[in-house]
């Protein structure tokens, strides 16, 4: 009940701040010269890359501390960007903080995972069944480590728990709600498959090796950046109402 109630209050949310849309048509946008330069400028896409990877690593804590301000604030009147600015800047430490530790904690377990999948490729016997086990468990932590924390964001900017209280408040709301957390968790999952297409679908035409594979002309760049700009549009859209929907949840559930 809980996650419908939060699905049927995130469009009304979105409409009293459309500016969620903005720093999200930022981020995709930032991405976009990445996709648009890997087949012509190989080289100049990974720079460009490792420079957007680093921008964004920064600035990830205070966009996602400003829009989860925002998108709170709008479930029950109007939002704007000034909110974003205040709640991005008194959450970042706490934000940056939190993203640090799961990016460890996850960098350990897909280095496990990664070591032991080499580990069931070149052994044999019982020591192979060993590896794959074990990558078996690495995949398994990775997955429940994602579920159980998802809302530390959302504990941090709302509930004004700290980096490491945040972890523990997102588990305990998820144990409390499993069957309402796994159901928010399977519609974003979708929805995320889908705009995953979209991207997936640029980089495609944005291959001249790809398109004349498929039996189509070349996209010219102007066509290129025109396609991409209207696909970073839908992106950021989405993507803000999937935000909402995450605070929408996390206030039912909380």
């Amino acid at each position: 009940m809980g996650v419908l109630q939060a699905l049927q209050r995130t469009p009304g949310a979105l409409k009293r701040a459309p500016g969620l849309v903005i720093p999200q048509l930022i981020v995709f946008v930032l991405v976009l010269p990445q996709l648009l330069l890997q087949t012509t400028y190989p080289f100049v896409s990974m720079l460009y890359s490792l420079g957007s990877s680093l921008i964004l690593l920064l600035g990830m804590p205070f966009i996602q501390g400003g829009m989860f301000g925002m998108a709170n604030e709008a479930l029950t009147t109007r939002s704007s960007l000034s909110r974003f600015v205040s709640d991005g800047k008194a959450n970042y430490v706490q934000l940056l903080v939190a993203y640090i530790v799961l990016v460890v904690v996850n960098g350990v377990i897909g280095a496990v995972g990664v070591g032991s999948g080499i580990g069931a490729v070149v052994g044999h016997g019982s020591v192979r069944i060993v590896f794959i086990g074990l990558a078996a468990v690495a995949g398994l932590l990775y997955l429940v480590t994602v579920f159980v924390l998802q809302f530390y964001g959302q504990a941090i900017v709302i509930s004004g728990a700290s980096a490491i209280a945040s972890f523990k408040r997102s588990y305990r709301i998820v144990r409390e709600n499993l069957l309402a957390v796994g159901g928010y968790t399977l519609v974003a999952l979708v929805i995320g498959m889908l705009v995953g297409g979209i991207y997936g679908g640029i980089s495609l035409v944005a291959s001249p090796e790809a398109t004349t594979m498929i039996g189509l002309p070349p996209l010219s760049t102007p066509l290129l950046v025109v396609v991409g700009l209207l696909a970073a549009g839908i992106g950021s859209i989405v993507s803000a109402f999937m935000l909402t929907f995450s605070v929408a949840v996390y206030d039912e559930l909380a």
